[in-house]
């Protein structure tokens, strides 16, 4: 279809168009300067208002497809910018697609405003002056009208990861674009959330005038100031072009119509091929190719390479053949497939491209999602690094994964070729495009074709290598690297030579090599044979391993792994192991195939009547392989250890109830048709107290049990935390912690219900239920006998009870025995709170709680636990009592009930006892698993704790005495000022008439002098004639260098020239006789003079006790640090209840003040607590009251009489200078602020002030402060 005589409108994009200018729309060019008018005559200047416009709009567009529709250009001007057959610049260059990424969110807001359109007038069009440009075919329209005016446009861009996120983010940036504001006048306020969405977003302006942008700032600046800015520009915007024939049929040109399918389909071609670049581009740079595997990244910058040439022969061919469609001269058909064939191979080329990247992206997250598994969990990468081989014999082993190999490592891509190829290819049913058989060549390996992660083979072989390596490092020894590494080349077992690896091979470097292992690592072998032998296992198995895998990574040895494991079906009530037992190996060396077991890794024997479960390892260089399939085999039941030592009592029980000065003989009782056996014990350590009162008192005995017993059998040394356990048990006397300790040993020595006797270490014979049965620390130090024992030693720790009927003294010298354990005992593993199931008050629980906290470090809060005696069904009501004391049960709780241990079996009662036997042994069973489980804590810190707590208590007792007499001090001191308040009088007044001399000034007349005498101040000269003061000593009065006139007879140097001349007239007046001023100030001198003394002493006192209470202060302070709970409330409340208790029972006046004394103390240590460094302010206000008293009272006492009787009868500040200075809490007690001078009325005296004081201190006193509370404690108890 021609269109040589179509009106075309078109978008000016940045150009200078000028009217009358010539075009070729074939093309699409215009030819400058070329024209058939003069310019001048067609282009002159035109009058126009400033402010007058014929359009202004703003727009906003998305993506450059909108962009391009809102300036008027279609499909065939999009191309043609495409195709650059047409540029756009200045303001119109956002147009162009320069586009720089993939994806990317785009917001285009462009304002045009048309001020005037220009048109050739009709009577030019007919005067042409160059009319022979209508014979050349070159041109084919001429341009008649222009729209000027002026068109910015400000483009925000920002790169995204995909296109979802390009159309959200968009999305956004337009919204708040939109507020943007189009005038100066307007303001708009964006958020901070608003403006950080600009923070990735590139901003450029597109405009005739230059503009600097740097921010969302500036855009919104600019935006605002657009329009006034484009209301003064006369740029083209856009053009209408008209056919050559409106002026001579010379200008008839024929031009085809371009097919409409054709150009939409070029330019999506074009554009596909586009977006596939940027790909190519975006894979050039990735990370893992460029630092990791270039030989991927070779294959990325060909393929790159080959498609940019095949875009620029796209372009080239659509640039030349677009144009020869328009021309109707020239043949349509053969030109419009030769386009379309361009099309159609350039289309098969980006499928091919677009293919590789999907490979490529598809490659390369396999690849890195594998090497961040890897890498997580210890590997080195050695991927990029130059060839890894072996340095030689010395080099630790390698074990990698190799990412590598023929397939990995080709620097050509197989789509290469097709991307090449310049033939168009048929295609299959499915719609895509056979590039390969064609042309593959006959020598090609056609799994070369194929990538590796695309051969399931290949990728389920690189997955198990994975799962094999970290397996493996799992299980390798320390010295073995793991790594990722691209290797080419390795030997190849069972060849020795080298050859080409495969993507997902394990390759050993080692001793010099690099060898494929993959297939000779040392799976799990087959499983032992078993076999019982006594109380030994029998452990067989054979060689399974290949000879070349032998060869590769020679087997070093075997290791046999074995531990004990619960059997419900089998273990009955007395089951030897837990769930969670750990476990033992042995390791042979490899030509063994048998090993027999006897012990455990720690040293003690097999359990008896258990079962065992092994496994098989592999050992090599590289460590041990996984383990075989567990078998299991039980070992036969064997007479107990602890019938064993029953029957060895009754073959030597003559030798062995000997007692001896450290040893206490064995005893076997019968008691109610029930046979106990006390086992023997051999001191080895006694401490005794140092400290006062306990001073040579026993506080720790540590011995051996049943030392005659297997002598052989060493125990572990006390000091050694690996394999000694110290359980130190504590608990209220009566609550069953004895009986405990007794069942537990005959737990761990394999006592049964019907053994001949009951075994015990604690003899509780006697004792009274409110009487703790032990009276110092005992540490009963338990050889391992039997397998129990886990081959540890074990000491238990039997702790004297608290609470019980010795008193407050019974539980000090418990802590001072504590102490001293903590000195004897390195380490201890757990502390357990012994307490009856049943017990719901906390009272009887306290002082247990509240001591260990006070006694044990913070570092031991892990080792609490407890165990609850004479159980029944339910919940333990103690768990809530104890719960209320802060104590951890949460730590591990166990329920024992040990009623069956003291009974003997009798055969009517016979399943009944066993059912509570068993109840008691499953429970002793909870108690040595949690035991073996628990990790040493050293006791130093607790020994700080302690001496800490013993010094702070001792310093207490001192600073109470301290503080009882300074309550008396302050009594007296009181009374003294109270004394001296009310005897005291008032100055006397009754006065008579007396006549004496006094000093009057006179005027020295003009010009003369006088002498003054400075230190009499009196007039020795009253005219003198020497005005010089330095030459005085020749005054008339002057005689042998002193004044005559003088009483003092004072030197000449000490009188001057004065103005004035001193002299005396007799004055009369009433005064009080001095007699009776002697006699008032000899009274108060008298009361003031003891009050000193009294206040003297107080002070003295008072210091003293506010630098004891500064160093208690610290004691405490350390104490809250380190101890793990300083509470002196609860051991307050427990006194109060002893106290109660003693009352009840008429204790003596000794033991009740005893019990206020230990109150008293605990009183001052929770002040001490409760206000640290604080607690001595009391001290300091006394300090400062009676110290600013005795400092009045002395200056008032060193005045003379008159001075003195002045001075009482002025008003008197004193009280309220020390009222300022107290505390708002004390203000709020006591007597305000006294009267003070104003206008007409007087001041408070100095007595009112001394009385005020007085309320003041027996405010101090009263007042809730350490010296009130300890002495008012002390008069009340």
């Amino acid at each position: 279809m021609s269109q040589g005589a179509t009106v075309v409108t078109l978008p000016a994009l940045g150009r200078n168009v000028r009217l009358g200018m010539l075009c070729d729309i074939r093309t699409g060019e215009l030819y400058g300067g070329v024209s058939l008018w003069d310019d001048s005559d067609i282009n002159g200047e035109m009058e126009i208002e400033s402010d007058k416009v014929q359009n202004a709009e703003y727009m906003y567009s998305t993506s450059l497809e909108e962009s391009r529709k809102n300036a008027a250009l279609d499909a065939e001007g999009s191309l043609a910018l495409d195709l650059k057959l047409v540029q756009a610049t200045g303001s119109a260059k956002y147009l162009n697609n320069e586009r720089s990424s993939t994806y990317e969110a785009r917001v285009d807001v462009s304002c045009s405003i048309v001020r005037y359109t220009r048109y050739i007038p009709q009577e030019t069009l007919a005067s042409m002056k160059y009319a022979k440009h209508l014979e050349t075919s070159d041109y084919t329209h001429f341009v008649a009208e222009v729209d000027e005016g002026g068109s910015a446009t400000l483009s925000f861009v920002q790169s995204c990861s995909s296109s979802e996120e390009a159309k959200s983010i968009s999305g956004k940036l337009k919204a708040t674009i939109m507020k943007m504001p189009i005038s100066l006048e307007a303001e708009i306020k964006y958020s901070d959330e608003e403006k950080s969405q600009f923070n990735s977003t590139k901003i450029s302006y597109h405009g005739a005038i230059a503009e600097s942008i740097s921010n969302f700032d500036d855009a919104c600046r600019v935006a605002a100031e657009m329009p006034t800015t484009l209301m003064r520009q006369k740029n083209a915007l856009s053009y209408k072009l008209l056919p050559l024939s409106v002026l001579n049929d010379a200008g008839s040109r024929e031009i085809r119509k371009l097919d409409s399918k054709l150009v939409v389909e070029t330019a999506a071609t074009l554009d596909a091929g586009r977006l596939a670049r940027l790909k190519l581009e975006e894979l050039k740079q990735h990370e893992l190719f460029q630092d990791s595997f270039p030989a991927i990244k070779s294959q990325v910058i060909n393929i790159y390479n080959v498609f940019l040439q095949a875009e620029t022969e796209m372009i080239s061919a659509a640039r030349q053949l677009l144009p020869e469609l328009r021309n109707g001269k020239i043949a349509y058909d053969s030109k419009f497939k030769e386009l379309q064939d361009a099309v159609r191979l350039f289309q098969q080329r980006t499928l091919f491209v677009e293919e590789f990247i999907s490979k490529k992206q598809k490659e390369s997250s396999l690849i890195a999602s594998t090497i961040h598994t890897l890498l997580k969990i210890g590997f080195v990468n050695y991927l990029g690094e130059p060839m890894i081989q072996p340095l030689g014999n010395i080099d630790p082993p390698r074990l990698l994964l190799s990412l590598g190999g023929s397939i990995l490592n080709k620097f050509r891509h197989p789509l290469q070729k097709s991307i090449e190829l310049a033939t168009i290819l048929p295609t299959r049913k499915d719609g895509s495009d056979d590039g390969h058989d064609e042309y593959d060549d006959e020598d090609e390996d056609d799994d070369e074709d194929v990538e590796w992660f695309e051969n399931p083979q290949t990728d389920a072989d690189v997955r198990r290598s994975c799962e094999i390596l970290k397996k493996q490092r799992a299980l390798a020894a320390k010295d073995v690297i793991f790594g990722i590494a691209n290797i080419e080349k390795a030997i190849q077992p069972p060849r020795h030579k080298r050859g080409r690896t495969k993507v997902g091979d394990i390759i050993l470097g080692y001793k010099g090599k690099l060898v494929v292992v993959t297939t000779l690592l040392p799976d799990a072998p087959t499983a032992p044979t078993l076999r019982v032998d006594g109380q030994k296992i029998n452990v067989s198995w054979e060689h399974k391993r290949s000879d070349t895998a032998e060869e590769v990574l020679p087997t070093t040895g075997y290791i046999v792994h074995y531990r004990p494991r619960p059997n419900r079906d089998e273990d009955g009530a007395f089951p030897r192991a837990t769930e969670n037992e750990l476990v033992s190996d042995v390791h042979t060396a490899p030509s063994e195939t048998m090993v027999s077991i006897e012990k455990n890794d720690s040293g003690a024997f097999l359990f008896d009547d258990c079962e065992y479960e092994v496994t098989l390892s592999v050992e090599t260089d590289l460590g041990i392989s996984v383990s075989s399939s567990p078998v299991s085999i039980r070992t036969p039941r064997m007479p107990s250890v602890a019938s064993q030592i029953i029957h060895f009592y009754r073959t030597n029980s003559k030798q062995l109830s000997i007692a001896s000065p450290a040893r206490k003989p064995w005893e076997l009782v019968e008691s109610a048709g029930m046979s106990t056996l006390f086992l023997g014990l051999k001191t080895l350590v006694e401490r005794r107290c140092a400290e006062f009162p306990f001073e040579e008192k026993l506080a720790v005995k540590i011995v051996d049990v049943a030392p005659e017993y297997e002598p052989e059998l060493l125990p572990s040394d006390i000091h050694d935390s690996n394999k000694t356990i110290v359980a130190v048990f504590t608990g209220t006397s009566g609550h069953g912690k004895s009986t405990e300790i007794n069942a537990f040993i005959s737990y761990l020595l394999g006592g049964e219900a019907d053994d001949a006797a009951r075994i015990m270490v604690i003899d509780d014979r006697g004792a009274k239920q409110e009487q703790s049965v032990t009276k110092y620390v005992t540490c009963y130090r338990v050889r391992p006998h039997s397998p129990l024992f886990g081959g540890k030693t074990f000491l238990i720790v039997d702790t004297p009870g608290y609470g019980d009927s010795r008193g407050i003294e019974g539980d000090k010298f418990v802590t001072a025995a504590m102490s001293m354990f903590f000195e004897t005992v390195r380490h201890i593993n757990a502390i357990i709170f012994v307490c009856r199931a049943n017990e719901a008050r906390i009272g009887p629980l306290s002082p247990v709680a509240t001591y260990i906290f006070s006694l044990f470090a913070k570092d031991v809060e892990g080792c609490l636990r407890t165990i609850y005696t004479f159980t029944d069904p339910g919940e333990p009501l103690a768990r809530g009592a104890l719960q209320a004391l802060q104590w951890p049960v949460e730590n591990g709780e166990i329920e024992v009930n040990n009623a069956a241990f003291k009974i003997q079996l009798d055969a009517e009662h016979s399943y009944k006892d066993r059912d509570w036997w068993r109840l008691s042994i499953s429970a002793q069973f909870l108690v040595k698993h949690m035991l073996l489980g628990m990790a040493a804590i050293p006791t130093a810190a607790s020994a700080g704790v302690t001496k800490h707590r013993r010094r702070l208590e001792q310093r207490c007792e001192l600073t109470e005495k301290k503080i009882l007499t300074t309550a008396e001090k302050a009594r007296i001191v009181i009374s003294r000022l109270g004394d001296l308040a009310t005897t005291v009088t008032a100055p006397p007044d009754q006065k008579i008439w007396i006549e004496e001399p006094r000093a009057v000034l006179r005027d020295v007349p003009d010009g003369k002098a006088t002498t003054l005498c400075l230190d009499c101040n009196t007039t020795c000269h009253e005219i003198c004639g020497i005005s010089d003061d330095s030459n005085k000593n020749g005054c008339i009065a002057m005689k042998n260098g002193s004044c005559t006139i003088c009483r003092k007879r004072c030197h000449w140097n000490r009188h001057k020239n004065a103005r004035f001349i001193v002299d005396f007239e007799m004055h009369k007046e009433q005064v009080v006789p001095k007699d009776l001023i002697q006699s008032w100030n000899q009274n108060t001198s008298t009361h003031e003079g003891a009050l000193l003394g009294a206040i003297e002493t107080y002070l003295e006192l008072q210091k003293e006790l506010r630098d004891d209470i500064v160093g208690l202060a610290e004691l405490t302070s350390k104490l809250m640090q380190t101890a793990l709970l300083h509470d002196p409330t609860a051991l307050i409340t427990y006194i109060e209840t002893l106290i109660q208790s003693a009352r009840a029972r008429g204790a003596s006046p000794q033991q009740l003040n005893q019990l206020a004394t230990a109150k008293g103390t605990l009183q001052l240590v929770l002040k001490i607590k409760q206000e640290g460094k604080k607690a001595k302010r009391e001290s300091e206000i006394m300090i400062d009251v009676l110290g600013a008293v005795e400092e009045e009272m002395i200056r008032r006492m060193e005045l003379d009489i008159d001075q003195r009787l002045k001075e009482e009868k002025k008003s008197c500040n004193l009280y309220n200078r020390l009222y300022a200075k107290l505390p708002r809490q004390i203000q709020r007690k006591i007597t305000p602020s006294l009267r003070e001078d104003f206008l007409l009325i007087k001041g408070a005296t100095y007595l009112e002030n001394l009385k005020a004081i007085v309320s003041l201190v027996q405010t101090l006193l009263e007042d809730g402060n350490i010296v009130a509370t300890i002495a008012q404690l002390e008069d009340g108890e």
